[in-house]
């Protein structure tokens, strides 16, 4: 036999007990089978009902071997060894249960292994509590089957099959004998017995543990008697199986301490009569349960029971056998009134009187009321009043003559009684009292109603006539039925009872009519039957009605009133004497009637209405003068008690306020005298009676009248008004010093504690903190002036937050009850207690509650008080025992939650408050670690508050009105492990250590990323609130139901995800928390296989909230495991969330777990796995991946209550209170506070007085609900609407980590786009319902954008990567012309694939313009996003750079060309769809997107100016173009740069709030740019003026002086997050600058128009230009090398056109200032011609630039520099071209800039000219010819470098997977090699060399260009002076006077081309024109040597090379080998060189 861990004794009963409770008692679906193969599995067991495996001879030797042999173990059989001392004890357990040995063993192991939820005890009494429960599980799972089976009595509403299955088997256990075996383990079941017999083996622990032993046994006890009871109910016993329990009964004589039966024997007598219960034969429809009776179907039934029921045998307990004959009696009565009855029962129903004499004989009513209903649980026990209602009006329906006669007896009786007290005789003991024992029993049968069974109803039979209508409409009889018989009989009982009544017979028939008066209708009933017996009807009013009762208390008042006496003496005389006046006969009356008085006006308020609005009886007056007299202090306190009761009226109790300050009974008029009134009463005659009645009534009469508002002008005129007098006497003479008086009834000092708290309480819980409650206030009394009081709250708080009396009294109650709770013994009052403690926690609690607002405005006032913080308080020295403990007893009453809920409940919300304060938190914690067997009680009582098995039931309106006080025990439970979740959810984020770490079992001393979380019991851990919680999230998975918790505990379940999703968010905790539910529970991954969290039937709970603290904390899990390179767990949780399931899929993931996720990861068949990226097709049923199963889960609609419609109320005002009652949650969601609001609407309504009031008080209340419930809903809703954004939050967060943080590996390509396609398209869908509201739909769009800036980059990737990658093998072609170009990989690379993405892709373009159609007019950062989504959508059809064709080989061009038009149609394709798409939806998204662009918010506009960007580039057809024209937009942003002018301004004076206005101003440009790049663009730009604009706008010239510093530093640039002002100021004239290129490039440059106004913007400010041409800065800089480029592009082609007309200029001044300015310009353009030239010392400058950054960063920043400056050479070169060109056709006309010299073309460096370049400026000076061979020169050999560089790298790229680790080195950051795989390091190397390369290229266009225009130059100059110049010496001498006039004519400074009078005299005279010339003989001479040298063979062999490898691919094709030929030429015909 091998050994379980789970004891078969205990374990497998639990398991039973689980799955009957889950059947029967939660009723869960499908539970059925498992019903029924537990049953069958645990059938032995049922049948050898509570017996123990037999012990065993060879087991018992077995186990004494265990030491060294060991025992095996669990099914596969190994063998384990034991301690001795685990044999021992094992032993001792087996002989102590007489149980079997191995069987001990298991119970001992599963002791041990329970150990962590019994903390301080050892593994053998966790073993004896476990043995007990176990007995309990099946004993209990037992009754629950008795319970469903089919019968009389009551249904479960269970299935068919279930109650079919239980039936039946329930069926065999009875015909195995089931009742026998109850009975004898009944029988032999004593506790004392048990308790010695653990008590000698040491098995009974501490007292909780004994107490938990007892209850265990008094339950199993009781279940099994009630198995037997729930047999009797369903179907009587049989004739056997009732003489058994009759036999039983015989010999029982179980009598508790007050005299009342056992539970056990209750429950058995019960079970007796509902055996003799055949009331079901007066039922018309119940014949097959009839026939199943077996006093019908049994013939030998009725003999036999009838023959013990006449035995004269006698029984153990007399009354016991005298009830069951009475109820034997009545069925042989109903039995013979049956007709239906096939056998004779005659002679045995004849018998009947006789039994029911004998019965009466034995006084079955007293015993019934002094042992049956006087059982403390009698009336919690609905069937066991429903049979003894049952039983007493069957006896007064079917025997009225033998209640008649009883009656007559009791008269009899009553002479008899008056006879011998007349002459002084005691009356016999042996008179019989049954009549008035049956009044008695029927007062306590109906005395209660806990039920709300409304039993009593049956005595009451309305004597209206029919139709009459009553505001009791479902007691008022209906037109055409009489009342049944019964209920008219027993109505006619209560009347003719009444009559006559002796005075005997006067004081049991009041309390009959008090307990028939339970109840609104009852009491109602009664009051007009009192009414009815008064004199109204004629003659002398009746003894039984409020006539005789009114009247005789106005007797007595009469007789008794005196002048109230003035002292103490006298007050304590008069008591001595009260018998003058009041027999205690008569003192026993009035207590009746006063009761019944009570009783009415408490039930009824109709009634109390009635009784004190008839001025006949004034009761009010009456019972506060009877009270003024001297009377018993019993009847005093009744009297108190019964107005009381009347003050339960608003309208009733404000005049018993005023009744009771006239009355004095308090002394409040002179407090300086002597007191008297309750005072006295208290002080001299309740103490020292050791009673106090009077106190105690006087408690719960000031209890009834604070429900109201206290009157504010309550003693106004007499005193100073207000309630202090009666605090001070509730407070100081009553609460302070009741542990100091003696009590007779030890119960009673809790009572009075507990009426003084209530009161005190409530003042507290009903005051609003205000200012002026600490501002004194002055007030008229009698005697003049006086200080008013405080409200009573006020004073109150006060107390509480100082260290006084009250502080002092209410933490002695909480230290007394904890001590008294913690022996776990019954105490008298222990009830009281109770509640006495639970109003000092909720004292506490509220004044923790408000204490921040009472500080807050003590603070405001300025007063005096004083006031400590309550945490201080509770910190304080606890004088009892000594140590700062008070804290630790609050928390103490979570221990006892089980059966103290409410006081566990109040605590944690007190923990809760003391909380918040961060600095208490490690007190607290300090607190609760001092001792450590406390300190493991209170983790263990946290853990079993969230333990507690109870589900959630919504709180109804009315129960959130009054707050705790009318939750059930359920909802008080889970309420308290709400709170504590809050409680944990709050400290979990604040300083270690905090209460959270405590409870979640974190570690304290050390630092709690520390901690290694363990599984209870492991390593010494104890159970924790983690694995409390994780446990219930946990319950139910692996079903199909999915987690339980979601049904039954949905709040308690959500803030437990909550919690979850707070551990792995906060910084210390994630660590520990997400490892433990990674590796231990696997959590995450099981509860994200659940999502989306389905309704099922329950449509009204949601699990949004739970859903989204899930998907957040899977959102960390994804992103940690993905930082953590935990590869296999993300790819977990990428393949659960974004595979393709089925619904069969998904119901095997919930079914089995694990199983089918892992094989999908490890069969690749996940999309993840780019391998196998086909799916499979669909066969029936739709694939869904999860992650949008969970966005379909999230509604974004929303329905909204109606509104109020009210009659009495104004709804205006309603809405200004109830907006007043707003607040916000923790959580950040505004609420209504539903209890405020209904406190507010009850004092208004209570301020109402009057009839008219009363009358309509329930029409009114009727609309207060409806306010409440309409608050309700809007809570609802702003709640849901919370959520709901929560939710998809959550689910955001989830889809942006999926797709930006996870690897990118796990999911790529076809796979990844599939995904975004999916997601956008269902995103779009979901926003396009009309019900979906804008609130919730706005995160849509960020998640829209996210979403497709992944998709653009997926096509970007895919344009960059697959196979040889694009880029690369454009190098390859193009440059090497090896290989074929590949097909592009923008789109997929199938027809059919790309026909797919291409309507995907529009499908997505439509729903983005659709949702920015919708979203016209509101909600600007909706569609800002939108935008941001729709430019990254346009971007997907950009071209990619243009191809580098101009390196391919002669035989390329064709398939190059093939290639290139190949992927333009198919971009173009993209775009001209996308176009068509965007203009589909006409004007209407036009006007959206201009609007949006010119007004709006700034980000809206940048966005929108973006989006029309990219439109107007895509618009091919200028739709777009032609819109923004003609309805004036384009004009309007044009215009609108003059208004941007002075925020532009201020933006460059170091203003960064401005900062936003750059942004602008760059989209605006921006979208300039692109309309200018094409020639209509440009000309509508131009005739807008848009260049004016730019020319009148101030900010350009405010340039930032660039600070010296900061000028040499190479890393000084304008990528700054805040950039500097300079960089502030580059922005904006970049901008500009771009656009008059864009305009100056679309029109071309024989464009005059666009020239010229560029060169008037130049114009307009010069002076920045100036600066910016002669900034003598380092070269090195690449921001002011960017702004030199753009500047000289610029200039160089606006230069064409600089000569201007005069007519563009209003003055001959002005053009010449403007020609000045050109001149100035063309000379500072020529100036930088010697600067940026590419000489030895810019190389060693540029290989000194250093950065910040990685060595690759550096390089980057040489290669720009480079590209710059080579830019910069570029466009002066290009500048100098323009002016030749520009000037003339040949070069004898042409424009000469330079001189006739080439000493520089020769030199190494021109480091030794930089005296000639500091003085270029000056016109004197001419550049030489020697700086363009120069540059010729340089930029030859550089080209051959670059070139050999270039190819260096291409041969790299191409031979990628061939380089070593040292060379991949070279590409890589310093120190991330590491870290990184071969296959990652070649992808940075590929992208890295791909750069380089195409920085090659570059470089070499720039060369290019260079030497062109060098070529141009140089040939235009030498052709000049070879041929056409004359030299000066050669020209006539008065030509010379005329030179030296007009000297340098032709120089620099000649700005313009030959004026026509100047050609003219060139053609009358050339020989004079070349004298103008200035150059010499010698000149001309020496530029033909120096040419010789400078222009060699050897320059013209590289530039012919040059020209063969990249020039021929340019479309000047022979451009340079012609200007080579011609300089040759010149050379050899001038020079002679050959």
């Amino acid at each position: 036999m091998a050994l379980n861990s789970g004891a078969q004794v205990w374990s497998p009963f639990r398991e039973l007990n689980e799955i009957v409770e889950n059947a029967i008692v939660r009723k869960q679906p499908d539970s059925a089978h498992n019903l029924g193969v537990a049953l069958r599995r645990h059938k032995p067991d049922f049948i050898s009902l509570l017996q123990n495996p037999a012990k065993s001879t060879h087991h018992r030797e077995l186990l004494k071997k265990a030491s060294s042999v060991g025992l095996p173990m669990g099914d596969d059989q190994t063998t384990q060894t034991f301690s001795q001392q685990f044999i021992d004890e094992a032993l001792i357990l087996s002989d102590l249960l007489d149980l079997n040995e191995l069987a001990a063993v298991e119970l001992l192991m599963a002791g041990e292994n329970q150990q962590p939820d019994f903390p301080g005890l050892t593994r053998g009494l966790v073993a004896v509590l476990l043995y007990y429960d176990g007995r309990r599980s099946i004993v209990n799972s037992l009754r629950a089957l008795i319970q469903s089976r089919e019968g009389r009595t009551w249904t479960l509403g269970l299935s068919s099959e279930i109650v079919s299955m239980t039936t039946s088997f329930t069926d065999q256990l009875v015909e195995e004998g089931l009742v026998d075996k109850i009975l004898d383990l009944i029988t032999n079941m004593d506790l004392a017995q048990e308790l010695d017999k653990l008590q000698k083996d040491r098995a009974l622990g501490p007292p909780k543990h004994r107490k938990q032993v007892t209850d265990l046994f008094k339950e199993i006890k009781c279940s099994l008697a009630e198995c037997l009871y729930c047999l009797a109910c369903q179907q009587p016993l049989s004739r056997g199986d009732t003489l058994r329990l009759m036999a039983f009964l015989k010999t029982d004589n179980s009598v508790s301490a007050d005299g009342t039966l056992e539970p056990v024997s209750v429950c058995l007598l019960m079970t007796m009569l509902y055996c003799l219960d055949i009331s079901i034969l007066d039922q018309e429809d119940a014949g097959d349960l009839i026939q199943a009776l077996p006093i019908i179907s049994d013939n030998d039934y009725l003999p036999e029971i009838h023959r013990e029921m006449k035995s004269s045998q006698s029984w153990a307990c007399p009354g016991l056998k005298a009830t069951v004959q009475f109820a034997w009696s009545l069925a042989l009565r109903q039995l013979s009134q049956y007709q239906g009855l096939t056998v004779c029962v005659g002679e045995f129903c004849e018998e009947d009187e006789a039994i029911m004499d004998v019965a009466l004989a034995d006084n079955t009513f007293l015993f019934l009321k002094e042992c049956v209903v006087a059982f403390p649980d009698f009336h919690k026990e609905e069937f066991y009043l429903r049979r003894v209602h049952g039983l007493i009006t069957d006896f007064i329906f079917h025997m009225p003559l033998k209640w008649k006669e009883l009656r007559n007896r009791g008269d009899e009786t009553a002479r008899l009684l008056q006879a011998h007290q007349l002459e002084g005789v005691e009356p016999s003991a042996n008179l019989r009292r049954d009549f008035e024992h049956l009044l008695e029993l029927i007062s306590d049968l109906y005395s209660k109603d806990p039920m709300g069974l409304e039993l009593v109803t049956d005595y009451w039979c309305p004597p209206e006539p029919f139709g009459a209508s009553t505001m009791f409409g479902n007691m008022t009889t209906a037109i055409g039925h009489r009342p049944p018989q019964k209920q008219v009989s027993l109505y006619k009982f209560v009347r003719i009872a009444g009559d006559l009544l002796p005075p005997y017979l006067y004081i049991p028939y009041i309390h009959m009519l008090t307990g028939l008066a339970h109840g609104q209708q009852c009491a109602y009933h009664l009051f007009h039957l009192l009414k009815l017996n008064g004199t109204s009807q004629g003659g002398s009013a009746s003894l039984v009605s409020w006539d005789h009762i009114f009247f005789s208390l106005n007797q007595y008042y009469t007789n008794l009133r005196k002048e109230t006496p003035t002292s103490s003496d006298s007050a304590a005389q008069r008591y001595r004497h009260y018998h003058r006046g009041i027999t205690p006969q008569e003192l026993e009356g009035l207590l009746s009637v006063l009761r019944l008085t009570r009783t009415v006006a408490e039930e009824s308020e109709n009634a109390r209405l009635g009784l004190c609005e008839n001025q006949q009886w004034v009761p009010v007056v009456l019972l506060f003068g009877l009270v003024g007299c001297c009377i018993p202090p019993e009847l005093k306190a009744e009297l108190l008690l019964t107005l009381a009761a009347f003050g339960r009226t608003p309208d009733i109790a404000a005049n018993l306020w005023q009744s009771l300050e006239v009355s004095q009974i308090v002394g409040t008029i002179q407090p300086g005298s002597q007191p008297g009134g309750l005072q006295v009463e208290l002080a001299e005659i309740e103490s020292r009676n050791e009673t106090y009645p009077l106190t105690q009534a006087f408690l719960e009469f000031i209890n009834v009248l604070t429900e109201i508002p206290i009157p504010a002008a309550l003693g106004a005129g007499y005193r100073v008004p207000g309630f202090e007098p009666y605090l001070l006497f509730i407070r100081d003479d009553v609460l302070l010093k009741f542990a100091s008086r003696a009590y007779k009834n030890a119960s009673e000092k809790w009572s009075v504690a507990a009426g003084a708290l209530e009161i005190l309480c409530k003042l507290m819980e009903s005051h609003e903190v205000c200012l002026e409650d600490f501002l004194d206030q002055q007030v008229e009394t009698p005697g003049g002036k006086s200080v008013g009081y405080k409200p009573p709250g006020h004073t109150l708080l006060l107390h509480m937050l100082n260290e006084t009396g009250l502080l002092k009294m209410v933490l002695y109650i909480l230290d007394e009850a904890i001590k008294q709770f913690e022996t776990y013994t019954s105490i008298p009052g222990k009830l009281k207690l109770e509640r006495a403690s639970l109003l000092c926690l909720r004292m506490i609690q509220v004044t923790m509650e408000k204490e921040n607002v009472m500080m807050y405005t003590q603070r405001e006032s300025g007063a005096s008080t004083f006031i400590s913080s309550m945490d201080k308080l509770l910190m304080a020295i606890n004088p009892r025992s000594g140590k700062p403990d008070h804290l630790v007893n609050i928390a103490k009453y979570v221990i006892f939650g089980t059966f103290l809920p409410e006081h566990a409940l109040a605590a944690v919300k007190i923990l809760r408050l003391v909380s918040r304060w961060a600095v208490i938190q490690s007190d607290l914690v300090g607190l609760f670690t001092a001792d450590e067997m406390t300190s493991k009680e209170l983790l263990h009582g946290f853990v079993e508050c969230l333990e507690a098995d109870e589900a959630e039931t919504k709180p109804s309106a009315d129960q959130l009105e009054e707050g705790s006080e009318d939750l059930n025990t359920a909802q008080v439970k889970n309420a308290c492990r709400q709170q504590l979740l809050q409680l944990i959810l709050y400290s979990v984020d604040q300083p270690a250590p905090n209460i959270a770490h405590f409870l979640l079992g974190l570690e304290l001393q050390k630092p709690v990323s520390k901690t290694n979380l363990q599984e209870p019991g492991v390593l010494g851990s104890p159970k924790t609130c983690l694995h409390a919680i994780l446990t219930l999230l946990d319950r139910g998975i692996g079903t199909l139901s999915g987690p339980t918790c979601l049904y039954d505990t949905p709040v308690l379940a959500g803030l437990g995800y909550q919690l979850i999703y707070k551990l792995c968010a906060n910084k210390d905790t994630a660590a520990p928390a997400m490892r433990y539910l990674r590796t231990t529970r696997d959590f995450l991954y099981k509860h994200l296989q659940l999502l989306p969290f389905q309704q099922q039937t329950i449509t009204e709970r949601k699990f949004s909230a739970h859903q989204t603290w899930l998907l957040k904390a899977v959102a960390i899990e994804l992103r940690l495991t993905s930082l953590n390179r935990q590869r296999s767990n993300t790819q977990r949780l990428m393949t659960l969330l974004l595979d393709d399931y089925t619904d069969e899929q998904a119901q095997g993931l919930l079914s089995e777990p694990g199983e089918a996720d892992f094989s999908t990861v490890d069969q690749g068949q996940s999309i993840l796995n780019t391998s196998t990226v086909k799916t499979q097709p669909v066969r029936g049923h739709q694939k869904r991946k999860k992650i949008l199963r969970i966005l379909d889960s999230i509604d974004l609609t929303q329905k909204y209550p109606d509104q109020l419609q009210l009659e009495f109320f104004d709804p205006r005002l309603i809405e200004e209170v109830i907006t007043k009652c707003e607040q916000e949650s923790e959580q950040g969601v505004s609420y209504y506070d539903i209890k405020a609001l209904h406190r507010i609407l009850m004092n208004e309504i209570n301020n109402l007085q009057g009839t008219t009031m009363a009358g309509q008080r329930s029409l009114v209340m009727e609309e207060v609900q409806a306010i409440l419930r309409t608050s309700l809903a809007r809570n609802m809703v702003r709640e849901n609407l919370h959520e709901k954004r929560q939710a998809f939050e959550a689910w955001r967060q989830v889809v942006e980590i999926l797709l930006t943080s996870c690897p990118e590996d796990l999911l790529t390509g076809e796979a990844r786009q599939n995904v975004l396609f999916e997601l956008l398209q269902d995103l779009l869908k979901k926003v396009s319902d009309e019900d979906t509201l804008p609130e919730l739909t706005a995160p849509v769009a960020g998640v829209i954008l996210t979403l497709m800036t992944n998709l653009r980059q997926c096509f970007v990737n895919d344009q960059s990567e697959g196979g040889e990658s694009l880029p690369l093998t454009q190098y390859v072609s193009f440059l090497d012309g090896a290989g074929a170009g590949p097909q592009p990989v923008g789109f997929p690379t199938s027809s059919s694939s790309r026909t797919l993405f291409s309507t995907s892709l529009q499908v997505v373009l439509k729903g983005i313009i659709e949702y920015i159609l919708r979203s016209s007019g509101r909600q600007q950062r909706v569609r800002a996003n939108l935008y941001g989504a729709l430019l990254y959508f346009l971007q997907i059809a950009q071209k990619p750079p243009e191809l580098p064709h101009f390196l391919t080989g002669p035989g390329d061009s064709s398939r190059v060309e093939s290639v290139i038009l190949s992927k333009e149609s198919e971009y173009e394709q993209l775009a001209k769809e996308n176009l068509n798409s965007v203009m589909s939806f006409g004007e209407n998204f036009m006007d959206i997107v201009c609007r949006d662009a010119c007004d709006g918010h700034d980000v809206g506009r940048m966005l929108a100016l973006s989006v029309l960007d990219a439109l107007v580039g895509l618009d091919k057809y200028q739709q777009w173009l032609n819109f923004l024209s003609g309805k004036g937009y384009l004009q309007h942003l044009i215009d609108s740069l003059l208004n941007d002018d002075e925020p532009l301004q201020a933006l460059l004076t170091n203003n960064l709030d401005s900062l936003r206005v750059l942004y602008i101003y760059e989209s605006k440009m921006g979208l300039f740019t692109k309309i200018g790049e094409s020639v209509s663009g440009a000309h509508s730009l131009l005739r807008s003026g848009i260049v004016q604009r730019l020319a009148e706008c101030r900010f350009f010239d405010m340039r930032p002086e660039l600070e010296r510093h900061g000028s040499d530093d190479p890393d000084t640039g304008d990528d700054d997050f805040i950039p500097s002002p300079m960089a502030r100021y580059r922005q904006l004239l970049s901008s500009a600058l771009k656009l008059c290129l864009a305009i100056l490039t679309s029109l071309g440059i024989e464009n005059k128009d666009s020239g010229s106004q560029v060169l008037q913007f130049v114009v307009a400010h010069i002076d920045v230009f100036n600066v910016i041409i002669r900034e003598k800065l380092n070269t090195m800089n690449l921001p002011s090398l960017r702004e030199l480029s753009l500047l000289t592009a610029v200039l160089g082609r606006a230069a064409y056109h600089g000569d201007i007309e005069n007519e563009y200029f209003q003055s001959e001044a002005a053009a010449l200032e403007y020609k000045g300015h050109v001149a100035r310009i063309q000379r500072q353009m020529l100036a930088l011609l010697p600067k940026y030239c590419l000489s030895e010392r810019m190389i060693k400058q540029l290989e000194g630039v250093r950065t910040r950054g990685q060595r690759q960063e550096e390089e980057d920043k040489k290669t720009e520099i480079m590209l710059c400056v080579q830019e910069i050479t570029a466009n002066v070169m290009s500048f100098c071209r323009s002016l030749i060109s520009s000037s003339g056709n040949s070069a004898k006309y042409c424009r000469i800039l330079f001189g006739p010299s080439l000493e520089e073309a020769l030199a190494r460096d021109l480091r030794t000219f930089e005296d000639y370049q500091s003085s270029t400026l000056s016109p004197i000076q001419t550049p030489n010819l020697g700086l363009v061979v120069f540059h010729l020169r340089r930029c030859t050999n550089q080209f051959m470098s670059v070139y050999d560089n270039h190819q260096e790298h291409l041969r790299k790229l191409q031979s990628l997977a061939d380089l070593t680790n040292e060379d991949l080195k070279h590409f890589l950051d310093a120190g991330t090699s590491e870290k990184l795989s071969t296959q990652q390091r070649q992808q940075i190397a590929r992208k890295r060399l791909i750069q380089i390369v195409g920085h090659k290229v570059k470089e070499l266009r720039h060369y290019s260009y260079i030497i062109e225009n060098c070529l141009f130059v140089l040939w235009r100059h030498l052709e000049f002076y070879l041929l056409h110049c004359v030299p000066m010496d050669k020209q006539p001498s008065l030509y010379q006077v005329h030179v030296k006039r007009n000297r340098q004519l032709r120089r620099l400074q000649d700005i313009s081309s030959l004026s026509s009078q100047s050609m003219r005299e060139a053609d009358v005279d050339p020989e004079l024109e070349e004298g103008t010339r200035g150059v010499t003989q010698e000149d001309i001479d020496q530029l033909k040597m120096e040419a010789v040298s400078a222009i060699n063979e050897t320059l013209f062999e590289k530039l012919q090379k040059i020209d063969q490898c990249f020039g021929k691919s340019r479309t000047e094709y022979g451009f340079t080998e012609a200007l080579i030929r011609r300089i040759k030429r010149l050379l050899k015909l001038h020079t002679g060189l050959s």
